[in-house]
């Protein structure tokens, strides 16, 4: 029989509004009922050891605990039975409350989870003393199963309201804090009265100025629950009935942008795509005066972000790095940016070694604190009794050979595993049979939620009754074993970070030489004594293998911090006991993590050659310089500085923000576009925010990085700890150890909400991006409603730039592509063309593309002679293609559906200057050079400027034939 068809996904239906006063006085009022709890413990409860007794597990061994003094362990136990009913009710009104309190969906069903946790483990609790308070009545023999099941159900208990009192105390403070916000902006403006009133709020289009929308949000998509994100809103392009209506969302560009006649893109590729993008515009100045849009990726938003910078009053797109400026000449004596000189290289050394510390610590520090947390857990309600390990493990002695004795684990506590997971497997036969019964949806989903909050408890009870007391036990054994004294503590931290280090520097900046030929020819051409093709590749065997062995090391290193600090903690001096959390918090609520990484060095040293204008020595007659800008006085804020200039096109920096899940990515890949420009910042998957507006409304630290010099560092943020479909492995190692590049910038489908809805719940803008952002990159979550997305380079989007210049909708499109493709064919082009089908519905189709493939060129002569530089000569450098668009476009009245496509890519002709074909023949991996090798010298740079230059006069004289037709 076939299914039913599964209802279609809804919206979550907005709670009853609460004001910001209702808000603030239910959280305080929350807290009534624990206090009551507490006071009421603390008058009735004797001094007696409830926890000894709730873990006896059997009638002989509470008799133990007991004897002689049942009594006064019935009123402890009732005392706590009180005690844990008014806490419950205090959490579970702190939860309802934050249900108010969090707008955004992961909030709300936090709160959700964790109010059935709070009720579960007051049922339990109140089961669990009603049963030993009758088992006290009994007088004679007791069976053991009232005491068993109590210690199974105190085992439960504690988990569940420990973690629910942990998530409590969180919700209550961001409840009181918002609400506060709510209250105070509500005093300081009285007219804003009706701000927590939906119906009289503004509309989540409001504009400004210029009267174009403030925040555009993304189109919306329903998550695997049912959920609608984002909620409320209405997309500008939705219209029912429209079966393509995925590529009307994608192709939804920033307001007030128009479809053009032409427009360029320039690839990403570091120095390489910097050099050649700035031959190829060099000679392209002409059309480059009349396009409209200039989207650039990586290294070509070196260059095009360099033009932007140039411009100003007196100096105009003609002359702005024409060839010979001082411009032009101040680039090619910086091409090595990163680093020139021992002294610079030791500043890059020393700030990778900084943010490594840096990193380290902050995680070494909240491991321990997690750690401290779990040894007085273990220590009043020894689940499994850990207390034998704080002796030995404190002292490390380097002359003491006992071994502690290994953690003894309570049968009913065991047992409760093997219900738990008993339960979980039943659940799930159950959802089988309600799902074959197709009547029973509703039944269906329901067991599904059942069987996945069974699993989740059955892996938290392993964690706490077998792994966590055996790490525990591991981390002392192996102290105790190995005779690990403090020195010996003190030098394995140091060669940790050693080891780490190399490894962040192996990640970033070994390269190797990879031929690319195999087969039969390759290994008769190294018979011949010919080199064959090559190019630089970072991603070696023995790179992978040195990064993974790492990533063991550093996991191994943390756990046994984790169980060293379970085993002890509460053993520790007092004083250790306050520092290690209080410089947590201190360091982790005040230190940027952005500003601890790679991101700010690299934005500054890429200023240092690309940001410059020209100016007129005083006193002189005309003498002309380049001046770098000095962005400590003047910041270069994109809603100004990169303003469209007269003659020069609208310049869009492409980056890419990850996000986890594939909800809103594009199949493989783990990023959508995320662009950065004067008048808009975001992408259609994650709406569009005025640049003007995030500039003014952003705190300090965020708001340096809406500036020219941070959209060019972040478009080309090549390593970081999310880089698409990159390798995992790296992104961890960049993460831990904070070589990484790109920044936490604001989501414009989270400002929406922000912006729009002046509630009070309404979550404000981050200050600065703390701890809690760093951890995210190392487990690799990136929710689409976060406030803030991680922003990385464009080419782990898509590193043509194309896709984006085709969203825009232009007539004619030019891309230079400097990828730096392992030849035949154009990888990273092929993969533009399909992701613009895939996203925009655009078909592409070019004309003689394997004329682009090495060896397909007539021979140099002689061919005996010149065999191996032959065998690199492609036939042309210069391919077009036909665009076909789903829909028309509209330039200037005229509407169509096709266009047409120019793609040059870096590759060798026969018609080149005799010195590019020379230095060719004594370079093998011309026009290849590794993405990795940021450090040009002269002779790199001018062979691959002049082969953009050659690229772009033979782009021209398309154009221009063109345009003559």
């Amino acid at each position: 029989m076939p299914h039913s068809a599964p209802p279609p996904p809804t919206a979550v239906r907005p709670a009853r509004p609460v004001t910001a006063e209702q808000g603030f006085l239910r959280a305080w009022a929350a807290l009534v009922p624990a206090a009551l709890g507490v006071a009421y413990f603390l008058w009735r409860a004797p001094d007696v050891d409830l926890a000894r007794l709730q873990l006896a597990g059997t009638a002989a061994a509470a008799k133990e605990v007991y004897d002689g003094h049942a009594p006064a362990f019935r009123d402890a136990l009732v005392a706590q039975m009180v005690w844990v009913a008014c806490g419950a009710a205090t959490l579970l009104l702190v939860f309802q409350i934050g249900h108010h309190a969090y707008s955004g969906l992961r909030g709300r069903q936090v709160s959700h989870w964790a109010l059935i946790a709070t009720f579960a483990g007051a049922v339990f609790g109140l089961v669990e003393n009603g049963l030993l308070v009758g088992a006290l009545r009994v007088r004679g023999r007791v069976d053991d199963w009232p005491f068993a099941t109590a210690t199974a159900l105190e085992t439960v208990k504690w988990l569940l309201l420990g973690a629910s009192t942990v998530i409590g105390a969180t919700v209550w403070a961001t409840t009181v804090s918002r609400a506060g916000r709510g209250m105070r902006r509500k005093a300081a403006d009285p007219d804003d009265a009706d701000a927590d009133d939906p119906e009289t709020a503004p509309s989540p289009h409001s504009a400004h100025s210029d009267h174009t929308p403030e925040v555009v949000p993304p189109w919306p998509v329903a998550e695997a629950d049912g959920r609608i994100w984002p909620t409320g809103v209405a997309h500008p392009h939705a219209e029912p009935g429209i079966p393509s209506a995925h590529w009307r969302y994608q192709s939804t560009t920033a307001p007030g942008r128009q479809h053009a006649k032409l427009g360029f893109c320039v690839s990403g590729g570091g120095i390489r795509s910097a050099t050649v993008t700035l031959g190829a515009l060099q000679a392209l100045r002409r059309s480059l005066r009349e396009a409209r849009y200039l989207v650039s990726v990586s290294g070509g938003g070196y260059t095009a972000g360099a033009m932007q910078l140039a411009l100003d009053d007196t100096l105009t797109s003609r002359d702005a790095f024409a060839p010979g400026s001082p411009e032009e000449d101040h680039l090619r004596r910086h091409s090595k940016y990163v680093a020139d000189g021992t002294g610079q290289w030791m500043v890059a050394l020393g700030v990778l070694l900084r943010g490594l510390l840096a990193s380290l610590f902050l995680l070494a520090a909240a491991t321990g604190t997690i750690g401290l947390v779990l040894s007085w857990a273990y220590h009043d309600v020894p689940v499994t009794d850990l207390t034998h390990l704080a002796k030995p493990g404190i002292r490390f002695c380097a002359h003491c050979t006992t071994t502690p004795a290994r953690p003894s684990f309570r049968d009913p506590a065991v047992w409760t595993v093997a219900y738990a997971l008993v339960a979980a497997a039943g659940i799930w036969l159950l959802w089988l049979a309600a799902y074959v019964w197709d009547r029973a949806d509703w039944m269906a989903r329901w067991l599904a939620r059942a069987f996945q909050a069974f699993v989740v408890l059955t892996l938290a009870l392993t964690a706490v009754v077998f792994l966590l007391p055996l790490l525990a036990w591991s981390a002392v054994y192996l102290q105790t074993r190995n005779q690990v004294s403090r020195p010996d503590a003190t030098v394995g931290a140091g060669l940790t970070v050693l080891v780490t280090y190399f490894a962040a520097l192996v990640g970033t900046l070994w390269r190797r030489r990879q031929t690319v030929r195999t087969g039969l020819s390759k290994v008769m051409d190294v018979v011949r004594g010919r080199s064959g093709l090559s190019r630089a590749v970072p991603n070696g065997l023995l790179q992978y293998l040195t990064v993974w062995v790492v990533l063991i090391v550093l996991a191994a290193v943390f756990l046994l911090i984790l169980g060293w600090t379970t085993a002890t903690g509460w053993a520790w001096p007092l004083w250790l006991q306050i520092c290690v959390p209080a410089v947590l918090l201190f360091i982790g609520s005040l230190l940027d993590q952005t500003w601890m990484s790679l991101h700010p060095f690299y934005r500054r040293r890429l200023a240092s050659a690309f940001a410059v204008r020209r100016e007129v020595l005083p006193g002189t007659e005309g003498t002309q310089v380049a001046r770098p800008y000095d962005f400590a006085t003047e910041t270069t804020t994109l809603s100004e500085y990169g303003a469209r200039k007269p003659d020069f096109p609208q310049v869009i920096f492409a980056a890419a923000g990850n996000l986890s899940g594939s909800d809103r990515t594009p199949p493989g890949r783990r990023a959508v576009s995320y662009t950065l420009s004067h008048d808009y910042v975001g992408g259609p998957d994650v709406g569009y925010a005025c640049t003007a507006c995030l500039e003014q409304r952003s705190k300090r630290h965020i708001a340096r990085d809406l500036t020219v010099q941070s959209a060019v560092a972040i478009s080309g943020a090549a390593f970081a700890s999310a880089m698409g479909a990159q390798a995992r492995a790296f992104q961890v190692l960049f993460a831990l150890s904070n070589a990484r590049l790109g920044s936490w910038l604001p989501n414009p489908g989270a400002l929406a909400e922000q912006w729009s809805a002046p509630r009070w719940p309404a979550p404000p803008a981050p200050l600065i991006r703390r701890l809690p952002y760093l951890l995210r990159e190392v487990f690799g979550r990136y929710p689409m409603d976060d406030r803030l997305l991680l922003v990385t380079d464009g080419g782990h989007y898509e590193n043509l730039g194309l896709v984006e210049l085709l969203r825009q909708g232009v007539r004619t499109a030019v891309c230079i592509d400097a990828s730096g493709d392992v030849p035949p064919f154009a990888t990273t082009l092929a993969q533009a063309i399909a992701l613009a089908q895939e996203e925009l519905g655009i078909t592409i189709t070019l004309h003689e593309p394997t004329a682009l493939v090495p060896g397909s060129s007539d021979p140099l002569q002689p061919p005996s002679v010149l065999s191996a530089l032959n065998a690199r000569l492609s036939r042309t450098s210069v391919v077009t293609g036909d665009i076909t668009y789903p829909e028309d476009l509209d330039i200037d009245g005229e509407r169509g559906r096709h266009g047409t496509l120019i793609v040059a890519r870096t590759t060798l002709t026969k018609d080149l200057p005799y010195e590019l074909l020379s230095y060719a023949a004594a370079h093998p991996v011309f026009p290849h050079d590794s993405t990795s090798d940021q450090w040009f010298d002269h002779r790199q740079f001018d062979a691959y400027q002049t082969l953009g230059r050659c690229l772009g006069q033979r782009v021209q004289e398309l154009l221009d034939g063109a345009e003559a037709s």
